[in-house]
């Protein structure tokens, strides 16, 4: 006969001897209360607590307290077991067992010694939530496990993710999708233990997977995310488009994981690859990668062939399979540049009709499941007649104006000059014969000065002499 069922022969030997078997469920890591109350109140304090547990074949004791008051606590571990002092003297012996594990689970034994004998046995079942391995890199495989110690074929169990029901058993490819807080819930009739592990998943964070889309307007700047968790191998990430044969734009930037194209232009819509090695827990250099997808939008005008009428604006994008709407805005600006947007129409087409009294920014906005997508604005302008896409952007014609200016600036200097050169003429010829005589009075003197320089010319052999 076992030492734990000599315990209990004893006990009910005992004037007023009971013994009650009871299961308690709780999870790891979570705070045990095993139940040791005596609800006939047939004991009188003082009373002597023994609290056992059955390890094999032999009752262990985890705590006891004297009818002295005299307690006795492990030497060597911090006690993680007690029965409050304040629930002496309410009937009260419940065993507390602070953080739970799962070792702790098995058959405990309360002996409450008073002027009777009371004996109540309580099975603890530990219930704790794991993944093997715990940590993993994105395309391996992991196992969630929900053990029960001691275990015990009457219970259903059923798991959550994230807060929501899954059947999923079994990960034999882990996606980014799969990580967060799994939550392993125990039945047992109307007892429900939850007990909860965090799976981490290495790889690329943000995107979660391939289905990745973003939009940006021609001329724009716009980031592709591509966010590696902790275990990235450095200097391994690069980028590179799919299924087209036009390399990376020239504004096409990274560093050590998301890119950013500076300046959106057409052509640069389409897919994008985006990869990285990872440290495996058993070998190193995994690689994950991701596909995102870039679409460009733009706004198109197109009028009728006679030039005369209502103009046509399109909302239009490389890609608009998960576009469900458009709405088109009218964007005025105040002092101080402050902004307003005015709803015109929204409807599921891309199009809408303007007429020259509707000159101005005008702004696509488009929708999809989850919302607005994106939105793209288009300067709508008229002089004289309407003009089309192909309009020039205010600094060409701040260019334009300068150049006239100086052309005209050195057309008004030449005519200005030969003015001046006509007055003059004509000032000269109104006066004939003065002109004859300023040029008479010219020739004379410059005859005078030429026989002066003769008469004073020295003669040759005698530089004192002067000759005539």
């Amino acid at each position: 006969m076992t030492p734990f069922m000599v315990v209990l022969g004893l006990a009910l030997v005992f004037e007023g001897g009971q013994c009650v078997e009871r299961e308690v469920f709780v999870a790891h890591g979570s705070v045990a209360v095993l139940p040791c109350v005596d609800e006939s109140s047939a004991l009188s304090f003082p009373t002597a607590v023994y609290w056992s547990r059955m390890t094999g074949d032999v009752l262990k004791t985890v705590w006891r307290r004297e009818k002295s008051g005299l307690e006795f606590r492990p030497v060597r571990d911090q006690p993680r077991a007690n029965c409050p002092v304040p629930n002496f003297g309410k009937s009260d012996y419940s065993l507390h067992i602070a953080g739970t594990t799962i070792e702790d689970g098995g058959k405990y034994v309360c002996e409450v010694v008073g002027k009777t004998k009371m004996v109540k046995v309580v099975v603890l079942r530990v219930i704790r939530a794991s993944f093997s391995p715990a940590v993993v890199v994105e395309g391996s495989r992991t196992e969630p496990m929900c053990d029960v110690n001691p275990t015990t074929p009457f219970v259903r169990v059923t798991w959550k993710r994230n807060g929501h029901f899954t059947s999923r058993t079994s990960l034999s490819n882990v996606s980014q999708r799969d990580a967060g807080i799994w939550t392993c819930q125990v039945t047992n009739n109307i007892v429900v233990v939850e007990a909860t592990a965090d799976l981490q998943v290495k790889g690329i964070s943000n995107p979660q997977d391939d289905s990745s889309v973003s939009y940006a307007a021609v001329g724009s700047s716009v980031s592709l995310p591509c966010m590696f968790t902790d275990g990235l191998i450095s200097n391994t990430v690069t980028w590179n488009r799919t299924g087209s044969p036009r390399p990376l734009s020239a504004s096409f930037d990274w560093s050590l994981g998301s890119a950013t194209i500076q300046r959106v232009e057409d052509g640069d819509e389409g897919m994008y690859t985006c990869s990285g090695r990872m440290k495996g827990l058993k070998r190193e250099g995994i690689t994950v990668q991701r596909r995102m997808e870039l679409v460009v939008t733009r706004v198109l005008s197109s009028s009728a062939s006679s030039g005369n009428g209502p103009v046509t604006l399109t909302c239009h994008l490389s890609n608009s399979d998960q576009i469900t709407s458009y709405e088109w805005l009218r964007v005025t600006y105040g002092p101080n540049d402050t902004q307003t947007v005015t709803p015109v129409q929204k409807t599921k087409s891309s199009r809408i009709q303007v007429t020259e009294k509707h000159a101005g920014e005008w702004m696509c906005r488009y929708y999809g499941e989850q919302g607005v997508l994106g939105n793209v604005t288009y300067e709508f302008q008229i002089m004289g007649a309407l003009k089309n896409e192909n309009n020039k952007s205010p600094g060409n014609k701040i260019a334009m104006v300068m150049g006239l200016g100086f052309l005209f600036l050195v057309v008004f200097l030449v005519l200005f000059q030969m003015y001046r050169n006509y007055r003059r003429k004509k000032m000269i010829l109104l006066y004939p014969a003065m002109e004859t005589i300023v040029h008479q009075t010219t020739t004379e003197r410059e005859q005078r000065q030429r026989s002066k320089a003769k008469m004073t010319e020295p003669c040759v052999g005698d530089p004192k002499s002067v000759c005539v």
